[in-house]
């Protein structure tokens, strides 16, 4: 089984290769499509196309995939056969949404990817916050799906094709393409974790952390940007549609940048990071634009380098100490000693962190500063929209320097032996009396393992260059402005041993046991009348007439006597009742 993951990938890569080669050549982009029928002048059929949008994301998947198999030869040792098949499987589904041209196609690959998605986040299934959270990521991204299958069905049929290549807005009304591409983003809110769908995302981490670094990376959340790009011309016709996923990319940036700031395990940080970049990337492409366009594929191209390298960053954590927890690492990081001991860990992780937070020099910088430039040039030209995006992406830099710093300056190194905070040691701690750990046994993980830490590493540097350095020097002043203005109070914070941690982000703002009371609790009690009126009302007329039928027959059984005399005296006045009856309806 693991053998044929590892054909599938190198499959996958002989054709990013080809494709590559191909494009780089002069090709033109191509388009192939098969068992395809028409039924009353609507096409019907699978389609797939190849061009620079589709070798970008196949490079992005393939990297990554490549890198998380890699690294799980050495992480995991837990039903490996099963592990292996379902990556392949998840990245296969990947692939299929990045080459379809047929929204059909581009469906069968989304909803693989959600069933894939729910066995690996509960592949450690005998624990229970994988059960439960895998189960929510199911729920939650298939609420959202329902709204995508419709917003398929409204485009496809407006349009007379299923086609993406062939759906023109100038041939769609106005109401058909605000309808569908309403309903299109419904499904790519739950699929990317954007508000009000987003609490299921951070209640992923019980899952493996490969799995974790290839879902927020390259896959799963990162298809609802990818299909808003394929589909741009649609969403850009539609001026409430952009507005609408303008809105809810500004909220849900700072909204998760804020529950990453209270967060106290590595990779719920880290997965709160990842909704709040998303939705940088949802703001770039709400502008409209070409720029806005280029900007939000160029972040996510660098993010899903730096954000898998963290990822993974966390699974050594958890590999080498047993938890990512910070309350439980404080016993290694109240010396400092973790950089010492994991040197590889530290170096990579401290790049992308950097990159994450957006220092200059790093691939999230440039690419950051590419949304940031596409918003102001927007609002420039009189766009409200174009300041709201604005102002919430500089407001969520300076929110994602406060958190890289806090979780870097708590994990890496010693901290302050003050009062009031996680990693806060004084003598009545319990933990002061506990043995210091012996930290000459923790090594660094395998280099199975730390090679593809490596290789994100340098690509969490490198590839804010590939682009090209197209650097607005003012808006890099500003933005690295806000990252000193975002980190100055993490380290102070830091230093004096506190932490920031207000009951309403501890709490995230309370949204889950809200949508427990709005939804989980009716649908409970719903589901409570249903029974009761399964068992109570259908069942009782059920039970009645069985019961009725029963004491009918036992009234029968007791008429067979077996006595001779008996049955004829029956018939007899059988026979006096009838002819009386018949008397009585003659006369």
């Amino acid at each position: 089984m693991i053998a044929t993951a590892w054909r599938v990938l190198g499959v996958g890569f002989s054709l990013l290769v080809v494709l590559t080669a191909g494009l780089l050549a002069g090709a033109e982009p191509g388009r192939s499509s098969f068992l395809n029928s028409s039924i009353d002048g609507l096409t019907l059929g699978f389609a797939v196309r190849t061009d620079d949008l589709t070798v970008l994301l196949l490079a992005v998947v393939g990297v990554v995939a490549t890198c998380v198999q890699v690294y799980s030869l050495g992480y995991l040792h837990e039903r490996p056969a099963s592990y292996h098949a379902l990556v392949a499987l998840f990245t296969a589904a990947m692939v299929t949404v990045v080459v379809a041209d047929s929204l059909f196609l581009l469906l069968i690959g989304w909803e693989v990817m959600g069933a894939c998605s729910y066995l690996l986040i509960g592949h450690y299934w005998e624990r229970r916050d994988a059960r439960s959270g895998a189960v929510k990521a199911f729920l939650m991204t298939r609420l959202g799906d329902v709204g995508f299958l419709f917003g398929i069905f409204v485009l496809g049929v407006g349009a007379g094709t299923f086609r993406i290549s062939e759906l023109d807005p100038a041939e769609l009304s106005s109401g058909v393409l605000t309808t569908g591409t309403l309903l299109l983003l419904v499904g790519v809110v739950g699929k990317s974790a954007q508000v009000p769908l987003q609490t299921w995302l951070p209640d992923a981490m019980p899952g493996p952390s490969p799995v974790s670094a290839l879902i927020h990376a390259a896959t799963m959340v990162a298809a609802g940007v990818f299909l808003i790009a394929r589909l741009y011309d649609l969403f850009a016709a539609s001026a409430t549609t952009l507005t609408v996923l303008a809105i809810v990319a500004s909220v849900t940036m700072l909204f998760a940048a804020l529950c990453a700031m209270a967060a106290v395990e590595v990779k719920r940080v880290l997965a709160w990071s990842t909704v709040s970049q998303l939705a940088i990337m949802f703001a770039g492409l709400s502008l409209g634009t070409s720029d806005g366009r280029h900007a939000a594929l160029f972040h996510l191209v660098t993010h899903a380098a730096f954000k898998g390298l963290l990822f993974l960053c966390a699974g050594v954590l958890l590999h080498q100490i047993g938890s990512a927890a910070f309350v439980v690492l404080r016993r290694y990081t109240r010396r400092g000693r973790l950089r010492k001991a994991l040197p590889v860990t530290f170096a990579t992780m401290t790049v992308g962190l950097a990159a994450l937070a957006g220092v200059p020099g790093f691939a999230g910088f440039f690419s950051k500063d590419t949304v940031v430039e596409a918003a102001w040039h927007h609002a420039q030209d009189g766009s409200g929209l174009g300041w709201v995006v604005l102002v919430s992406v500089c407001l969520t830099a300076a929110l994602t320097a406060f958190y890289c710093l806090r979780l870097w300056l708590w994990v890496f190194f010693r901290t302050p032996a003050l009062a009031g905070g996680i990693g806060a040691f004084e003598d009545d701690d319990p933990m002061a009396d506990l043995d210091e750990p012996d930290t000459s046994k923790l090594r660094d993980a395998p280099w199975v393992m730390l090679s593809p830490l490596v290789l994100l590493a340098i690509a969490s540097v490198v590839l804010g260059y590939a682009d090209g350095v197209h650097l607005n020097w003012v808006v890099g002043l500003v933005t690295t402005v806000l990252v000193l203005l975002g980190a100055l109070p993490a380290y102070s914070l830091w230093s004096r041993g506190a932490d920031p941690r207000p009951v309403v982000l501890e709490r995230e703002f309370g949204v889950d046991p809200l949508y427990h009371r709005l939804f989980a609790v009716p649908a409970r009690w719903l589901a409570r009348l249903t029974v009761a009126g399964d068992r109570d009302v259908i069942g009782a007329y059920v039970r009645a007439t069985g019961r009725t039928g029963t004491l009918v027959s036992q009234g029968f059984r007791r008429m067979q006597t077996g006595n001779v005399q008996t049955y004829l005296t029956a018939a007899v006045v059988g026979v006096v009742a009838i002819a009386v009856l018949a008397g009585v309806i003659g006369s």
